[in-house]
């Protein structure tokens, strides 16, 4: 058995994922954001009002944690939370004018994260690299769907 960790493909994930999350850390601390919150306005942008509960699923986060990035967001006005139409028990969650210009600039540094942890591959490279990474986030939550207990009601203390 091979024992030399630089072979790992987790552990070079892990690595690039560190570097990664450092460098995009402090391009938004130049907003005065966290990279959840940034992850927050980057879902709401794209898809429009969600339901927190929505959001929470989508960003892969617990209950207590996605409170506590939404206080921040409202404490910023970044966001507006209200009740749901259909449900008032349930929250809807949407950028202010605000949120919106933000997330305008965010997605500009994401462009320039993306393209500098791209270069030098060919756009087929690209295609393929995102590509398997789908494929091994489809591997892992397949697998852990035939767990007994998922890992969010593990959390949950369900």
């Amino acid at each position: 058995m091979d024992r030399d960790i630089e072979k790992f493909t987790a552990y070079q994930m892990s690595v690039v994922t560190h570097l990664v999350n450092n460098r995009h850390n402090l391009e938004l601390s130049n907003y005065g954001i966290t990279r959840a919150q940034g992850r927050v306005i980057y879902m709401l942008e794209r898809h429009g009002d969600l339901m927190q509960s929505e959001l929470q699923k989508k960003l892969y986060v617990q209950a207590s944690t996605m409170n506590g990035i939404i206080e921040s967001l409202l404490k910023n006005a970044l966001i507006k939370r209200r009740a749901s139409r259909k449900d008032r028990r349930t929250k809807v969650i949407s950028l202010t004018q605000a949120g919106v210009d933000l997330g305008h600039k965010l997605w500009s540094e994401l462009h320039k994260l993306d393209d500098d942890l791209m270069a030098n591959f060919t756009e087929e490279e690209k295609g393929l690299m995102i590509s398997w990474l789908k494929r091994m986030q489809s591997n892992l939550q397949q697998k852990e769907e035939m767990e007994p207990g998922s890992t969010d009601e593990k959390k949950e203390g369900r």
